[in-house]
């Protein structure tokens, strides 16, 4: 990547420093901190309304509770990309040339919270892609259908198991993953996942540590739960689910609590 494109970087340590600037010429209410700075020094009282997350010269995260824009920039040409995502979950891509469009946009989308419908018609921020709704439950039915395919390409001995898992309700209402030789589970939709349900991996023989065809061990975190067949494990896969286990939510692990808690 070059400052050909961005020359405003030549004399600037970074976009996020740029985009600040940007933001005071269009916003004089908005302040934007840098995000050590409220680790070290932001005091209790003070009334700031966002955080400025610099990643690189390159790239930055502008974000509150809620809301946030990542923004990178494109490396053969002048453009700059933001994915508009709520509660970790990106609703929407943005592309613009122009940097003061881009303040604009945090301002739009993270303050303001504007819907993502109502973006796509704001022509002052540029070209706006809004991505389509969708459920928990299709998300997660399209994860377990796909990883029919990803499992036999390169995964056959966890294939057992997940056409045992694939129908078993408690099992099928979560979003599956795997993690190096481990079939995982998670109850929420988007990584990072929740680590509280139990994991699956295939026994392997001590004495010339090969795989047992259609035996598996189960462990919850490193804590040993069991091993068995396919049945088996996934017997003891949901005898061990946490309390109250229900269908994966639209969301990271962020905000998994706040949206299971009840209302």
């Amino acid at each position: 990547m070059s400052d050909t494109y961005y020359p405003e970087l030549t004399h600037a340590d970074s976009l996020a420093s740029l985009l600040h600037q940007a933001l005071g010429k269009i916003d004089g209410e908005l302040r934007v901190i840098p995000y050590q700075t409220i680790i070290d020094t932001l005091p209790e009282s003070l009334d700031y309304k966002g955080l400025q997350l610099k990643h690189s010269h390159f790239t930055v995260t502008f974000a509150n509770e809620y809301r946030s824009v990542y923004l990178d920039c494109a490396a053969d040409k002048r453009l700059f990309t933001c994915q508009c995502s709520e509660r970790e979950i990106p609703l929407a891509r943005v592309e613009t040339s122009c940097l003061e469009a881009v303040a604009h946009l945090f301002r739009l989308w993270v303050l303001d919270r504007i819907d993502p419908a109502e973006l796509a018609i704001t022509r002052v921020i540029g070209s706006v892609q809004v991505f389509p709704c969708i459920s928990a439950h299709k998300v997660v039915d399209a994860q377990w259908d796909a990883y029919h395919d990803h499992l036999a390409d390169g995964h056959l001995d966890l294939l057992d198991f997940y056409q045992v898992a694939k129908v078993t309700p408690e099992l099928r209402q979560l979003f599956p993953f795997t993690s190096m030789w481990y079939f995982c589970f998670s109850r929420c939709t988007h990584y990072p996942f929740t680590r509280d349900c139990p994991h699956v991996r295939p026994k392997q023989n001590f004495i010339n540590y090969e795989i047992i065809p259609g035996y598996y061990e189960v462990f919850l975190r490193e804590h040993y739960l069991g091993e068995g067949s396919a049945a088996r494990a996934a017997q003891i896969v949901v005898q061990f689910l946490p309390r109250n286990c229900g269908p994966a939510q639209l969301c990271t692990e962020t905000y998994f609590n706040d949206l299971s808690e009840p209302q």
